[in-house]
């Protein structure tokens, strides 16, 4: 009996030895932490010279400002890039254009701290360069002598906004002239008057400058001209001059409601024709505009027609149309799934909305009033992509020709480049020709 339960306790052990390894050469292995990919989406200012690459630059790099690992892509004006990092590290960055004479700072060149950010899967890091150590902001510069800024409630909008108007000395002379308008869009209010908004303008012109010189040598008559801001109160997040889908998701609350489509047609232009010796109506209005304020002067043009007789852009930036059916904003265009664009379309992507608020499928679904209108349309060339808009450009004009509408301008500029000099130089070929129309 002894030999018996030794025997059976010593095969007890040999099973139990063989199951317990059988279970553990089967017994599922502790995945490895998900290395986390980080992506980077950075506006970047219109006077960030065009050539100059831009770093990411940090704690993970014993801040080099001119790693060429991170390299950031830029387009227009965002830089982007996506890069591994440890998971759950912080990240502490700055932006530079390749040295720490040309690193970012902030309003009226200051000092600014360290960014920061924690890596984990999926993050996506948006920001805004405001200035460069080595481009001087000057604040003085905005408060062009020749403009009033105007600041005045919203209805529609629920917060007070405000715009810059010019006025020409005719109907400062004369209190029963009234002339015809040109709406100049770009994102803030300040943009199209600021000369030091980008280095192309060294600090010495902008629009008004363009047009008095058409004035002085009798190319053009009398013109009021309207600056709105269609951003943040701080630029950093733009309407698109839509009602914009989720305004919640900026957490800024000088956006208000984010109808900016209505707070344009029902407060802005009222407030304008009623205080203002400007002509009524949209036969005697005109609007343009550079980049995503061309994407906004035809947006708003074709979304409500009749509001204008002539309109204009300069490199716009436009969201591609599906090519199959029209009816939708193209599934490959990354740009337009950029976070910058969360706060207008949603989060997932409302596309039927979006397809509704772009002029490329705007164009496509019911382009018949376009025809109707005068068409300014100007864009960089295709060797300087993607620092300009020359692809979605040639699309906007080739839907134009399919509705039977005209491109009055040449189209491509061989010149051409993504700056304020060059808007400015749009409006000089194109203030005749609304002139025209409009007076």
């Amino acid at each position: 009996m002894i030999y018996l339960t030794l025997f059976l306790f010593i095969i007890a052990i040999s099973l139990a030895f063989v199951v317990g390894w059988q279970v553990g050469r089967t017994r599922p292995q502790a995945s490895a932490p998900l290395t986390p990919t980080v992506s980077f989406e950075i506006t970047i200012p219109a006077d960030t010279p065009p050539g100059d690459p831009l770093y990411l630059t940090g704690s993970f790099n014993n801040w080099h400002p001119a790693d060429a690992t991170f390299l950031l892509t830029r387009t227009a004006d965002l830089a982007t890039g996506a890069w591994i990092f440890t998971p759950g590290m912080t990240l502490e960055y700055k932006i530079t254009r390749g040295s720490w004479q040309t690193v970012e700072k902030g309003v009226g060149s200051l000092e600014i701290g360290n960014h920061l950010a924690t890596a984990t899967a999926g993050t996506v890091v948006t920001g805004k360069v405001l200035s460069w150590a080595d481009i001087l902001y000057r604040e003085e510069a905005i408060y062009d002598p020749r403009i009033e800024r105007v600041d005045f409630a919203s209805a529609t909008l629920g917060v007070t906004r405000t715009f810059y108007i010019y006025l020409p000395p005719e109907v400062r002379s004369d209190e029963t002239l009234r002339v015809p308008s040109v709406y100049l869009l770009r994102g803030h209010e300040r943009e199209w008057v600021n000369k030091s908004e980008d280095s192309s303008r060294a600090g010495e012109r902008n629009v008004i400058d363009v047009y008095e010189e058409l004035r002085a040598v009798n190319a053009i008559g009398p013109l009021v001209f309207v600056f709105p801001g269609l951003t943040s109160a701080n630029g950093a997040v733009h309407s698109l001059g839509i009602n914009m889908h989720a305004p919640d998701l900026a957490q800024d609350k000088s956006l208000g409601t984010g109808r900016f489509e209505d707070y344009f047609f029902k407060d802005l232009i009222p407030y304008v024709e009623t205080n203002y010796p400007v002509l009524f109506g949209g036969a005697h209005r005109a609007v343009d505009g550079f980049s995503l304020g061309g994407f906004m002067s035809v947006n708003l043009a074709l979304r409500q027609p009749g509001q204008f007789s002539s309109v204009g852009a300069y490199d716009g930036l436009y969201f591609w149309d599906d090519p199959a059916t029209g009816t939708t904003i193209a599934i490959t265009d990354t740009v337009f799934n950029r976070s910058l664009f969360d706060p207008n379309f949603g989060v997932p992507r409302d596309r039927e909305f979006a397809a509704q608020n772009n002029p490329l499928t705007l164009l496509r679904t019911d382009g018949v009033a376009a025809s109707r209108l005068q068409w300014l349309i100007e864009y960089g060339p295709q060797p300087a992509e993607p620092n300009v808009n020359y692809f979605r450009g040639v699309r906007l004009d080739e839907l134009l020709q399919e509705v039977g509408a005209t491109n009055r301008l040449s189209g491509v500029l061989a010149d051409g480049i993504h700056t304020w000099e060059m808007a400015d130089e749009h409006m000089r070929r194109a203030l005749p020709l609304h002139w025209e129309r409009i007076k």
